[in-house]
């Protein structure tokens, strides 16, 4: 019965903002304060991992996040290192779940673990 309840909770109400309004889909993917239940927080990462939520760009939900994480300053960094972090950012295996860290305010500890800019992120004088 939990599996019906997760999934009328969340992979359904994921796929019907997807079907009839992307839009609000969007703002609550870019909104990493908006409280959601646990089944749907969990279904709208899946579908960040899988790109199923195409006009999210992780560079500029989640990369501002994950540099605070570090303690970055995003003015401290050239412009090419930024293009580059950000490339990088967009290209992550583990949207889905840097989202989900995101929202929680994981440590920088936890994020290293997958952040594919966690090292240089240290290095820029981040914790």
């Amino acid at each position: 019965m939990e599996r019906l309840s997760d999934y009328i909770q969340g992979e359904r109400v994921v796929r019907e903002l997807r079907r009839h309004a992307p839009e609000a889909l969007e703002e609550l993917t870019c909104n990493l304060e908006q409280p959601l239940s646990p089944p749907l927080e969990r279904a709208v990462a899946r579908s960040l991992d899988d790109g199923r939520v195409p006009a999210f760009r992780a560079a500029e939900v989640l990369m501002p996040a994950m540099m605070t994480t570090f303690a970055v300053c995003p003015a401290a960094i050239a412009e090419e290192v930024l293009s580059e972090l950000k490339a990088s950012c967009n290209r992550c295996e583990e949207v889905g779940r840097c989202w989900q860290a995101m929202r929680n305010d994981a440590e920088a500890e936890a994020c290293q673990a997958f952040c594919p800019n966690a090292e240089a992120f240290m290095g820029l004088g981040g914790k």
